[in-house]
């Protein structure tokens, strides 16, 4: 089941109330995407190719930046570009807090936020995806998982059944959770992160890299180390 308002795993059909707004530009239908980046060229080559969305190109503030779509110019383009039928977006920025505050600003603006998910990610028919979020190459979703909106699930991670990841938090390439994991919003799991069942880690929460979680850690708490113990708090 997905949440988002359109996804990488839908299809443009009648039951896509947007599916006729762009008439000659659809199929596919074209996404803009806010960010060019290194994690927007994740993103957009993470694309699945066979998708009814595909993206339009990237706007961002270098305009020599390396993509593989065509560069749009900065966000002050957003507005004349809904103003054109273009409806729909996705931002890929790796900063939660702008990719928050971005996400926002388009939805008030009128665009639509779409989430991402790749051809080679597999998602259970029980998990949800939400609005804006990424589930990236080689990603698991599990069963009655729910991915929040703005998350990412990045390259080769994978999230058992029954978890939870909040409103732009990140789980970094290559890191497993088990069944019954809580993530809280913005939060930070570091490359190769691995989670024991059932554990709860709170809000703005950074796990270093290669750690292993076995207990709760609290909002706002950084933590590294097999098993994981905590270095310092976040302002």
């Amino acid at each position: 089941m997905l949440d988002a308002s359109s996804s990488d795993s839908g299809s443009a059909d009648e039951s896509d109330p947007l599916a006729g707004d762009l008439g000659a530009l659809s199929p596919p239908l074209p996404v803009v995407v806010i960010g060019n980046g290194g994690h927007s060229r994740s993103c957009v080559d993470a694309w699945n190719p066979t998708s009814s969305f595909q993206p339009l190109g990237c706007t961002g503030f270098d305009p020599h930046e390396r993509s593989e779509v065509a560069y749009l110019g900065t966000d002050d383009v957003l507005p004349g570009l809904l103003a054109q039928g273009y409806v729909r977006v996705f931002v890929a920025l790796g900063d939660s807090r702008l990719r928050e505050r971005c996400q926002r600003d388009a939805v008030k603006l009128g665009y639509v936020a779409h989430a991402l998910v790749a051809g080679s990610a597999q998602v259970a028919r029980t998990a949800s995806i939400e609005a804006g979020a990424a589930v990236l190459r080689g990603a698991i979703v599990g069963a009655f998982s729910r991915v929040g909106e703005g998350a990412i699930i990045n390259t080769g991670a994978s999230i058992d059944h029954d978890c939870v990841i909040g409103p732009y938090a990140h789980i970094a390439p290559g890191t497993h959770l088990a069944g019954n994991v809580e993530v809280g919003a913005h939060s930070m799991l570091g490359v190769g992160t691995s989670v024991i069942p059932g554990v709860k880690i709170g809000a703005g929460a950074v796990i270093g890299a290669g750690s292993v979680v076995i207990s709760d850690i609290p909002d706002g708490q950084a933590v590294a180390g097999v098993p994981a113990r905590p270095l310092k708090r976040r302002n």
